[in-house]
C-alpha cells in the first residue's frame, strides 16, 4: 500500500511564501488544529491601571444603569402620583384613586381598558405594617396587583388568587417584627413603598353605580390607626419635583452622576433582592455599596469617564432591545416572556418599566396586539375585516375575553353604536356551526352581522387588542393564538363585451342610369342605433 510522506511544512515555510498576514493566521489556526503545527499564544494587551478603571466602570455602569432604571422610575412615578398639587390626578399615600367611569372618546388615556375600572394606591409603609381591606363582590371579577419598588409583582388579591369575600389583609414592611391582630392575614413587602393597582369587572355605565360602590370598600388603613376613627393626612409638598415632564422623559435625561446619585439614596431605603448579589458586586468596584450615599466627585476620572459611557451604552442597549421579545402568529404579538416577575432580568424589567410601569402577572390578564392582516399588511381604517373564530377555538379564558379598537394613538374612536369593545359578555351571534365571525370597519355591515362589528376610525392605523382575563394554558404556553384578520378584498366584476347589433339591411337598387357603385361590405359590425358601446367596468 502506497504511504504518503508527512506533511512538514510549517509555520516558518509559510511565512517565506508571498501570503497575507491573514492566510498565514489562518494557516497556524489549520495547523493547530490538525495537530501539525502549534500556533503562537497571542497574550492580551494589558489595560493601563486607568484604562482598567475606565474598563470596570463601564460594565458596572451598564449593568447598573439597567438595575436601577426600575426603581428610579417607580420612585418618580410614587412622588408625582402622591404629590398634593396633583390634584384629582392622585391621591395621597394610603388612598385609592378610582377611574369611575369606562373610557370614551376624547376621554381616555392611550389604550385604556374598556372592560374594568381602576383604582390605584400608593402605600407607605415606612411608620409600620397598613391594613388593605377588601370589599365582598359576590363572585365580580377584580385583580389587585402589589408591586414593590423593583417593579416586580409580589402578591396579588383578587378573585383568581383569594376569592371575593370580604378580607382584611395587613402588609408588613421589611424587617418588621410586631404582632397583628388575631387571623389577619400577612404579606411581606420587599420594600417599605408598594404600589396597589386594582381592576374591577365593569358592563357598561348600567353598571357604575354597583362597581363604584365596591371601590369604595377597598381600602388602606395604618395599622396603628386601626379600629380607631379615620384621621387625615398631612402632606408634604415637595418643591424639588417636575410635575410637568413625564417620568421617562426624567429618567432618561438624568446625568450620569444625577441618576447614580438618586439610585443609590433609593438602595438605602429600598433593599435589593436575594439574587441581586452579582450585580452588587460588581456595582461595589465603583462606590455604588448598599447603605451608603454615593459621590460622584470623588471618583477618578477613568472611573466617572467610564460610568458616562457605560449609561450611554445601556441606554442604546435598551433601545435596541425594545420590542425583541414580541412574538408574532397570525399578525398577532404578544410579549414571550413573562411580565410582572423578572427575576435578574434587569434589560427585560427595565423595558417592562419604561414601556408600562407596574405590568401585572399575565395569569391575571394576558393581552395580544393585532399589528397586521393575514398577508402582513398594516390594519388601515379604509379596510375591512373579519376575524373567524372556529367552533372551540374562542379565547381560552378563566374570566372573560374581548376585542377592543384603538386609532393609531391608542385611543377609543367615536361610532354610532357607542361600542369600544366586543366579547364574550355581549350577544354574538355565531355562525350554525358554533363559529363566530368578527367584522372590523368603519362602515357598518350588513343588518344580520352588526351584533358583532367592532367599529373603528375611517382611516389612518388601527390597532385591536385582545384581553384574556385569567387566561388558561393553552394561552400562557402560547399553544393557541387568535385567528388572521382576512381583509376583504374588493372582487372585480367580470368583463361586458359589446353585444352585436342586427347587420344593416342593404339599401334597394337604385335605377341603372344613375345607380353608383355599391359601397364594399363592411369589416365589422355597427352598433344599432342610439346605441352606444359597453363601456368596460372597473372594480369597485
Amino acid at each position: 500500500m502506497r504511504r504518503f510522506a508527512p506533511l512538514t511544512l510549517s509555520l516558518s515555510a509559510l511565512s517565506r511564501m508571498a501570503l497575507p498576514r491573514t492566510a498565514l493566521l489562518h494557516a497556524a489556526l489549520s495547523l493547530a488544529t490538525l495537530g501539525l503545527g502549534a500556533a503562537p499564544v497571542l497574550a492580551a494587551p494589558t489595560l493601563s491601571p486607568a484604562a482598567a478603571a475606565t474598563e470596570a466602570a463601564h460594565d458596572a455602569a451598564m449593568e447598573g444603569y439597567l438595575y436601577f432604571y426600575p426603581l428610579v422610575t417607580m420612585d418618580l412615578t410614587r412622588r408625582q402620583f402622591t404629590h398634593p398639587s396633583q390634584g384629582a390626578q392622585g391621591a395621597p399615600a394610603n388612598a385609592f384613586l378610582h377611574q369611575r367611569a369606562l373610557p370614551r372618546p376624547g376621554a381616555a388615556t392611550p389604550w385604556a381598558n374598556p372592560d374594568m375600572l381602576r383604582s390605584t394606591a400608593w402605600l407607605d409603609l415606612t411608620a409600620g405594617p397598613v391594613v388593605l381591606s377588601a370589599p365582598d363582590t359576590h363572585g365580580r371579577l377584580y385583580a389587585l396587583t402589589l408591586l414593590d419598588m423593583w417593579n416586580e409583582a409580589f402578591a396579588t388579591l383578587g378573585k383568581r388568587s383569594t376569592g371575593t369575600a370580604r378580607g382584611n389583609t395587613a402588609l408588613v414592611p421589611p424587617g418588621w417584627t410586631g404582632t397583628l391582630p388575631s387571623g389577619m392575614p400577612r404579606i411581606d413587602a420587599p420594600t417599605a413603598y408598594v404600589w396597589a393597582k386594582n381592576l374591577i369587572q365593569a358592563d357598561g355605565p348600567a353598571d357604575y353605580p354597583a362597581v363604584n360602590a365596591l371601590q369604595d370598600g377597598f381600602t388602606v388603613t395604618p395599622l396603628a390607626q386601626w379600629n380607631l376613627p379615620p384621621q387625615s393626612q398631612r402632606v408634604k409638598a415637595d418643591p424639588s419635583l417636575d410635575l410637568k415632564i413625564p417620568v421617562r422623559e426624567q429618567v432618561e435625561s438624568m446625568p450620569t452622576d444625577a441618576f447614580f446619585t438618586y439610585a443609590a439614596e433609593l438602595l438605602r431605603k429600598n433593599p435589593p433582592h436575594a439574587t441581586d448579589q452579582p450585580v452588587l458586586a460588581k456595582l461595589r468596584r465603583v462606590g455604588l455599596i448598599p447603605g451608603r450615599p454615593f459621590d460622584f466627585d470623588k471618583q477618578d476620572h477613568p472611573v466617572k469617564q467610564g460610568l458616562r459611557r457605560g449609561l450611554r451604552a445601556a441606554r442604546d442597549r435598551m433601545q435596541a432591545a425594545a420590542g425583541v421579545t414580541l412574538g408574532g402568529v397570525n399578525g398577532w404579538q404578544r410579549e414571550t416572556a413573562s411580565t410582572g416577575v423578572y427575576g435578574n432580568a434587569y434589560l427585560r424589567r427595565a423595558l417592562s418599566a419604561q414601556a408600562q410601569p407596574g405590568a401585572g402577572l399575565p395569569e391575571d390578564l394576558a393581552v395580544l396586539l393585532l399589528a397586521s392582516d393575514s398577508q402582513g399588511r398594516p390594519l388601515e381604517g379604509a379596510h375591512r375585516y373579519t376575524l373567524h373564530f372556529a367552533s372551540g377555538q374562542f379565547p381560552p379564558a378563566g374570566a372573560l375575553w374581548s376585542l377592543a379598537a384603538y386609532d393609531g394613538q391608542g385611543m377609543p374612536v367615536a361610532n354610532p353604536l357607542d361600542r369600544y369593545a366586543l366579547g364574550d359578555r355581549d350577544p354574538l351571534q355565531y355562525n350554525a356551526d358554533g363559529s363566530l365571525d368578527v367584522v372590523i370597519s368603519h362602515a357598518a355591515p350588513e343588518p344580520g352581522v352588526q351584533a358583532n362589528w367592532l367599529p373603528v376610525a375611517a382611516t389612518g392605523p388601527v390597532t385591536v387588542l385582545l384581553r384574556a382575563y385569567a387566561p388558561g394554558p393553552a394561552l400562557l404556553d402560547g399553544l393557541w393564538a387568535p385567528p388572521a384578520a382576512v381583509r376583504d378584498e374588493p372582487v372585480p366584476e367580470p368583463l361586458v363585451e359589446a353585444e352585436p347589433a342586427p347587420a344593416t339591411p342593404a339599401a334597394a337598387p337604385a335605377p341603372a342610369a344613375s345607380a353608383a357603385p355599391a359601397a364594399p361590405p363592411t369589416s365589422g359590425k355597427t352598433p344599432a342605433a342610439g346605441k352606444a358601446p359597453a363601456a368596460v367596468k372597473k372594480p369597485w
